[in-house]
């Protein structure tokens, strides 16, 4: 069939180098089309890319001191530019979200890397804390953020995965934490070196080199728009002229949801359970639908208690260790080693998610309160193999957190709304951080210890855990009464989460964009 190209699928007759070959044929990956052999290839691009952009944001904890250090501020002034970071989170997210919706991840990302590196690299001419504020806070971390927000990274392995949709975002998320591990040492020896402002220069430098790698996150081919000869084939029209009945939708009959291959007795016929593809909706049409969704008020609640916690740790965590009397080059090197526990909260967590192991829901129910958990009892230790055994297990813990959210994200809201949603839940949660300076400045200035507020914040996360339970015993409930209502609207993962997109072959190695039902009961009695 001709204009594939045109139509931009994925061309089952086209070549790859024969590494990708082989390594297609030793792990059983087909090398196009969904959890593929090209899939784990961006997926990997996607994790380098933001092992270098997200290498200031993970070394925020030196730098915190750092600024202190080098401006003579105290830590309220130091953390005002945390402040800017949330400011900046906002506007971030609300640009985001239509930008996103209006454009491949590609370019947005490419204009992200890119100013927020000169961001950095403008903090060399930074002489007092409001210079700093500009630069190092709007304008690096705001286009970092939207970076954050627009790769999302959450699409793009949801575009590109169906199979290991979880992990698949655990690697991608897994670059950042590895720069973890290696950028606050790094950055500690190049301020000790250079001083301050030149390792803004130099960390500005370093950023670029994301948008290398980001040229590699094109959208995948057999999800782009086919021409008009293409779809013709599903017509109502074209299906009459060659004898077959209408039907919108391709069902899947084999047990693989992934496999693009022909399957022996799949049958083209009316659907009368599916409903009718939605039209396109506008930015603002789409941001109204996903405040009209109740779960994404408890996950936008969710999240404003991890973003808490995220930043208490990844900030506060050094300064709070030499305030319990531990050395600065032991605390940069006790925060570099606990990001091994992130990596692995990244990538283990996801094994369980997408073995479908435990509940997501309830995943996210144990991970907040444990988190709290581990917040109310970090300000009695005492030592350093105490502090680095629970800084380790909160790391282990974020880093899950940081998978589970946008796949939880995705089944409350549907893939067709999740840029926009990602975007409003940045900006809406994001607002909440211009209280962190006061309170930051409130505790430890003031009361003279962070105790209080390491106390606060895994209370506020423990809330969140139990308005999940709350959640999962609803859901548990409305489940034990089958009606075949139940069955089609109130599955554990919302209506959303009863169709995907995937690539069904049309001949001739050609792919199309169809949307298939999930495995359900109605499935099953088909």
């Amino acid at each position: 069939m001709g204009g594939g190209a045109d139509c931009g699928v994925s061309a089952g007759k086209s070549k790859m180098p024969s590494n990708h070959s082989s390594l297609a044929s030793s792990f059983g990956w087909p090398q196009y089309g969904p959890d593929s052999v090209h899939s784990w290839l961006t997926a990997g691009a996607c994790a380098l890319s933001g092992f270098f952009a997200l290498a200031p944001l993970r070394s925020f904890g030196v730098l915190f001191v750092a600024i202190m250090q080098e401006f003579g501020a105290n830590r309220e002034e130091a953390s005002w530019t945390l402040m800017m970071l949330g400011g900046a989170r906002v506007l971030s997210g609300v640009l985001a979200g239509p930008l996103a919706h209006r454009f491949t991840a590609r370019p947005v990302i490419l204009l992200g890397t890119i100013i927020s590196s000169g961001g950095v690299m403008l903090a060399y001419f930074a002489t007092n804390m409001w210079s700093l504020h500009l630069t190092l806070g709007m304008m690096h971390v705001g286009y970092l953020n939207i970076f954050k927000t627009s790769v999302p990274l959450a699409r793009i392995s949801s575009e590109h995965f169906i199979k290991y949709q979880a992990f698949a975002t655990g690697v991608c998320f897994a670059g950042s934490t590895l720069g973890s591990f290696v950028f606050p040492k790094l950055l500690e020896l190049l301020i000790d070196q250079y001083g301050f402002q030149e390792s803004m220069l130099l960390f500005g430098v370093l950023i670029l080199n994301a948008a290398a790698f980001s040229l590699f996150l094109r959208q995948p081919r057999w999800l782009r728009r086919c021409s008009s000869s293409e779809e013709a084939l599903f017509s109502q029209a074209n299906s009459e002229e060659n004898g077959l009945p209408p039907c919108p939708y391709v069902i899947p009959t084999g047990k693989d949801k992934g496999s693009t291959e022909k399957q022996p007795g799949a049958a083209l016929g009316p659907c009368p359970y599916l409903p009718e593809p939605k039209k396109n909706t506008t930015f603002l049409q789409s941001g109204i639908e996903v405040f009209k969704i109740p779960k994404f008020y408890l996950v936008i609640y969710s999240f404003v208690a991890f973003n808490l916690s995220y930043d208490c740790y990844s900030s506060l965590l050094v300064d709070f260790a030499v305030d319990k009397g531990i050395p600065q080059s032991k605390a940069v090197t006790m925060t570099s080693l606990s990001s091994l526990a992130d990596l692995v909260g990244r990538l283990g967590l996801p094994i369980v998610a997408d073995r479908q192991l435990i509940r997501r829901r309830t995943l996210m129910a144990m991970v907040l309160a444990l988190l709290g958990a581990l917040y109310v009892v970090l300000p009695w230790c005492i030592d350093y193999w105490t502090l680095f055994a629970l800084s380790s297990a909160v790391a282990f813990l974020l880093g899950s957190g940081v998978v589970l959210f946008p796949v939880v994200l995705i089944d409350c809201v549907g893939m067709d709304r999740i840029a926009m949603a990602t975007g409003m839940l940045t900006a809406v949660s994001s607002s909440f951080s211009f209280a962190k300076p006061p309170l930051i400045g409130f505790f430890r200035d003031t009361l003279g210890a962070y105790d209080l507020l390491f106390i606060a914040c895994g209370s506020v996360a423990v809330s969140t855990s139990l308005a999940w339970m709350v959640v999962n015993l609803a859901k548990r409930k409305r489940h034990n009464k089958w009606t075949l209502d139940s069955v089609l609207r109130n599955t554990e993962d919302g209506i959303a989460a009863l169709y995907y997109t995937r690539p069904i072959s049309i001949g001739d190695g050609q792919f199309v964009e169809r949307r298939s039902r999930r495995s359900s009961v109605l499935t099953v009695l088909y």
